[in-house]
């Protein structure tokens, strides 16, 4: 039986800082538009595309942010980094690079008087460089439509 990839699998690496997560998501909008013609389908049109997604940190992992956040003055300032995450096992491997992430803060806290949890933080990001998103490796966005654009 082959040993399928979890949650668990996942390392996520921010710039050149691994990170240690509870969530993790990277979501694509692709804006292909299906058009008709008379009210009958008839091919499509491209769109926007744009990705972005949600890091959700314990206090520890944050605290790794908020020092870089300090050493260039305030979370603002912080410079776009790629997000890189593997999930690998010995019978499988799925990875993906975000390119130009540029992060704000969400959730600043989320905390359960009841406890028995870690305090959490979640860090929405989204992607702002044309090389966009890989997946296993693979482009999302057309290569040659960037390269006629000069990107």
């Amino acid at each position: 039986m082959p040993h399928h990839i979890s949650g668990m699998d996942v390392n996520v690496s921010m710039g050149t800082s691994l990170i240690n997560i509870k969530q993790f998501t990277l979501n694509i909008e692709d804006g292909v538009k299906a058009v008709t013609t008379r009210g009958i389908p008839h091919g499509h049109v491209n769109g926007v595309v744009a990705a972005s997604g949600e890091i959700t940190l314990d206090t520890e992992n944050f605290n790794r942010v908020i020092e870089e956040a300090r050493k260039v003055g305030s979370f603002q300032q912080l410079s776009t980094f790629d997000i890189i995450s593997l999930g690998s096992t010995v019978d499988q491997t799925f990875k993906t690079a975000a390119y130009g992430c540029k992060l704000s803060v969400s959730k600043l806290l989320d905390a359960s008087s009841d406890g028995g949890d870690k305090l959490e933080h979640t860090i929405p990001y989204s992607v702002t460089d044309s090389r966009f998103v890989e997946i296993n490796g693979v482009p999302y966005a057309d290569q040659s439509f960037l390269e006629t654009l000069g990107l």
